[in-house]
């Protein structure tokens, strides 16, 4: 038998899942959504993943910070994001999804070097 109380959990839980499976969704969507933006964008894009604002945006791209702010809006709306925060988060998946595909170990372990503070990067020749 059903109580209230517990129906109102299963009632949560069912929510949340289909929360959970629709913001995942729009993640999907939003990264689908990278090859759209232009080259310029896609240089702002991955300013935006690292957390810059539109004044360090402007200054490394030598743009104004109008035009900075210009180009984070295309983006915003291409990605169809809410927040710069977004596009942030969605930037970074991307560069962390083609940085692996690029990377030599994420398709030869054999050619993976582990790096740590207390080791000297070396470069075999």
């Amino acid at each position: 038998m059903y109580t209230a109380e517990s129906l109102t959990t299963s009632h949560h839980l069912i929510a949340g899942r289909q929360a959970a499976l629709v913001h995942h969704l729009v993640w999907d969507a939003a990264l689908t959504r990278v090859p759209l933006l232009s080259e310029r964008e896609i240089d702002v894009f991955r300013m935006l993943a690292k957390g810059a604002s539109n004044r360090a945006i402007a200054t490394q791209l030598a743009i104004t910070e109008r035009t900075a702010k210009a180009h984070v809006a295309q983006i915003l709306a291409k990605l169809d994001v809410e927040s710069r925060l977004q596009a942030g988060i969605v930037g970074f998946a991307w560069e962390i999804l083609t940085h692996d595909a690029a990377v030599p170990c994420a398709t030869d372990p054999t050619r993976c070097h582990t790096l740590s503070a207390s080791q000297p990067h070396a470069e075999s020749a």
